[in-house]
This record gives structure tokens, C-alpha cells and sequence, in this order.
């Protein structure tokens, strides 16, 4: 995630449940997974066109990527004054195909949706699980459970802060920089600052 000094990006990670049972398909090219998931990007936007036309919103017209790494299966971005942006790793699209597809795609396209039609709203509240209902994903969750490859990954110690809404994973670096009392950060969201979540007894930081 992007984060400059006393101040984080609004850019969040945002996951999706996957089943680790789903096996890769080894056959299918690069361009075929991408076309895949473009093609349903555009069918769930097409069909949230009627919720964003209720809320006399304008359709998210989202710029796609497949520059993810790591552990999050996708990300999604509002940004102001330019299209938003989701992102989503084909390392574990690959791995996870017909998940990534039913699960993880809806779950980036129902962000951007429910920011449209409702604003700013608490990442997996009520109105987006409303709308991933509306998608016809029955079971919604927050985070992806899947094994990824350890060659598909740069593992990184990761460290959980909290704000006023949401949670935020800081670098190595940046947790040393905060617990020596040399900066500060701050939630471009809702302006609070970032606090370190206390650990249980015997428990580890994140690593990614």
C-alpha cells in the first residue's frame, strides 16, 4: 500500500473469500485470464446500472489492472477527479480461477458501486453487502482464505493500525519510525491517527 509521511493513502486492501480447494487451471494463458476477468468487470457493472440509476448515480467506469502482488487478492480505489482504479493479482486468479471470478471480481465491482450510489460508507457495511447480494453472492467476507505459492510472493512483515474506520497494514520501517516517536500517521479517510493494534500473547505481525 502507498503511504506517504503523516499521511496514508486512501487506498485500501480489500479481499475476497476463496475456497483452497479450487484448483489452477495450467492451460489457460495470461491474456485469457485478463479477458476473463474484464469481461466480468463490465457484465457486473452492466447490471448494477439500474441501482446506480435509483440512486441518480453515475455508473463506475473503472480502470483495471493486474499489477497486485502479494496476499490480497484485489483492491479498490475511488479516486477523485479520474476514474477509479481496481487492481487484482493474477497470481492467485490463476490459482483460484472459477473463486477469484465468482467471488473476488463482485467484491472489488460492488466498492466501487456502493461508493457511487451511497458515498463514503464503512468498507463492508450494510450497503455493500446489499449490493453483493444484489450480484447474487450469498456468502460475503472480507478476507480470502488460499495457498499461494511462495515464489509468487515477496513476504513482508507487516503490521496491523487501526483508525476511526477502517485498519491499516504498515511496513517494518514505518512501525519502527512510529514506536521511536519520529512520525506520525494519519488516515486520509477520516483523519485519525494511526494506532497500533496490541497483539495477543505470543502472536506475530503479519507477513505478506
Amino acid at each position: 500500500m502507498r503511504l506517504r509521511q503523516n499521511k496514508l493513502s486512501r487506498q485500501h486492501k480489500i479481499e475476497a473469500r476463496m475456497p483452497v480447494s479450487t484448483k489452477p487451471n495450467p492451460n489457460k494463458s495470461r491474456q485469457a485470464l485478463v479477458a476473463s476477468i474484464r469481461e466480468r468487470s463490465q457484465a457486473l457493472l452492466q447490471k448494477a446500472a439500474p441501482l446506480c440509476a435509483a440512486h441518480r448515480a453515475r455508473l463506475p467506469d473503472p480502470e483495471i489492472r493486474f499489477d497486485l502482488r502479494g496476499l490480497a487478492a484485489g483492491q479498490a480505489q475511488w479516486r477523485r477527479n479520474t476514474r477509479p482504479l481496481i487492481r487484482f493479482n493474477l497470481a492467485i486468479a490463476k490459482n483460484h480461477e472459477q473463486a477469484f471470478l465468482e467471488r473476488t471480481v463482485p467484491h472489488e465491482i460492488a466498492h466501487l458501486v456502493t461508493t457511487a450510489c451511497h458515498g463514503r460508507t464503512r468498507p463492508h457495511g450494510r450497503e455493500w453487502q446489499a449490493v453483493m447480494a444484489f450480484f447474487g453472492v450469498k456468502e460475503v467476507h472480507r478476507c480470502h482464505d488460499f495457498t499461494v505459492d511462495e515464489a509468487d510472493i515477496r513476504r513482508q512483515r507487516c503490521w496491523i493500525y487501526d483508525c476511526g474506520c477502517s485498519s491499516h497494514e504498515l511496513s517494518t520501517t514505518r512501525h519502527n519510525r512510529i514506536a521511536a516517536g519520529k512520525t506520525r500517521y494519519y488516515c486520509r479517510r477520516c483523519q485519525g491517527e494511526l494506532k497500533p493494534r496490541p497483539m495477543a500473547q505470543g502472536s506475530d505481525p503479519l507477513s505478506r
